[in-house]
C-alpha cells in the first residue's frame, strides 16, 4: 500500500500562520491586507497607519501574555462578540486586516468601563487603545461612527452648543427608550425635581447650566481650532452646517456688542436673552 504524502512546510512563520486561507512568505504587512476587498485595502492601511503614529499608541501598548484577563473581566465580552485581548493580539501582530474589522464592527461595544485596564498584568492601557480607535473611526468617517453616532446628534449639539451633555428636557421615553417606563416618570416630574434642586439652576428645564454669550463663542471657537468640527463634518455634515450658523451668529452678535461698547453706544435694551447674558 502506497505511503500517504504529507505535506512539510518550512520553519518559516508566515507559512504556518492558520488565519490564512493560503500559506505562502508573503511580507507581514502585504498578506494582512489581502483578505480586504480592493477598495477597503487603501483606507484600511492609512487606518492603521495613523492608529500607530499616535503618540498615544506606543505609550499604551506595552505588549501581551495573552493571559486573557482582560476579556474575562470585560461586561461588554459576556454579551458580544467583542474581547480585549484580541484586539491588542492583532495590534502586537500588526494585522491591519484584522483591525479594520474589528473597528468597523466590535469597537463600539466597549462601554468604558477600564477593567481591562486596571487588571493588565502588562499594564497595557487597553481601554485607551479602544478610544484612539474609536476617535481615528470619527476621523476616517468610518460607517460604524457613522450609524453610532446618529442617535446621539441631539447629545452632541448640545455638547458643542451649550456645554451640556444632557438637557433636562432630553429626559423623555423616546430619547432614552432604554430607560423604560422609569424615564416617564422622571419626564412628568421634571419641573418639580428642578424646583427642589439647591443649586442655583434658575429652575429652568431647556438647559443644564446658562453659559454667556463670550463663553458659548469661546467654547465652540476651541471646538473648530481643535478639529473637532473638522472630524464632525466629515461623519455628519448636517448636524456641522447646523453648529456652525449657530456659531457665526452668536460671533457676529458678541462682535457687535463688543463694538458698540467700546464707542460707548451699547444700550440695555441691545444685550442677548438672560441665558447669553454677558
Amino acid at each position: 500500500m502506497a505511503q500517504a504524502k504529507v505535506l512539510k512546510l518550512p520553519d518559516d512563520p508566515r507559512f504556518l500562520d492558520m488565519a490564512y486561507d493560503e500559506q505562502g512568505a508573503l511580507p507581514e504587512e502585504e498578506r494582512n491586507l489581502d483578505s480586504l476587498k480592493p477598495e477597503e485595502k487603501e483606507l484600511a492601511e492609512k487606518f492603521w497607519q495613523s492608529v500607530k503614529s499616535d503618540f498615544r499608541f506606543n505609550e499604551y501598548l506595552r505588549g501581551c501574555l495573552n493571559c486573557g484577563v482582560c476579556t474575562s473581566g470585560c461586561p461588554a465580552a459576556k454579551f458580544y462578540d467583542f474581547g480585549p485581548r484580541e484586539m491588542i493580539q492583532y495590534m502586537m501582530r500588526d494585522e491591519a486586516d484584522k483591525i479594520w474589522e474589528f473597528t468597523n464592527k466590535k469597537v463600539w461595544a466597549c462601554v468604558q468601563c477600564y477593567t481591562c485596564s486596571m487588571r493588565c498584568p502588562f499594564n497595557n492601557e487597553i481601554a485607551g487603545l479602544i478610544m484612539v480607535l474609536r476617535e481615528y473611526a470619527v476621523q476616517f468617517a468610518l460607517p460604524s461612527a457613522k450609524e453610532i453616532l446618529a442617535p446621539y446628534r441631539r447629545v452632541l449639539y448640545t455638547v458643542l452648543t451649550l456645554g451640556n451633555q444632557v438637557t433636562p428636557d432630553m429626559i423623555q421615553p423616546d430619547a432614552f427608550p432604554d430607560w423604560g417606563p422609569q424615564a416617564v416618570e422622571e419626564s412628568k416630574n421634571m419641573d418639580v425635581y428642578r424646583k427642589a434642586i439647591p443649586v442655583d439652576l434658575m429652575q429652568r428645564t431647556d438647559v443644564g447650566w446658562q453659559p454667556s454669550l463670550q463663553t458659548s463663542v469661546e467654547m465652540m471657537t476651541i471646538m473648530i481650532e481643535s478639529g473637532v468640527m473638522d472630524a464632525l463634518q466629515r461623519v455628519d455634515p448636517d448636524l456641522y452646517e447646523m453648529i456652525m450658523d449657530i456659531y457665526q451668529d452668536r460671533k457676529a452678535q458678541l462682535d457687535e456688542i463688543k463694538e458698540k461698547w467700546k464707542k460707548g453706544e451699547l444700550n440695555e435694551d441691545e444685550l442677548p436673552d438672560s441665558w447669553l447674558d454677558l
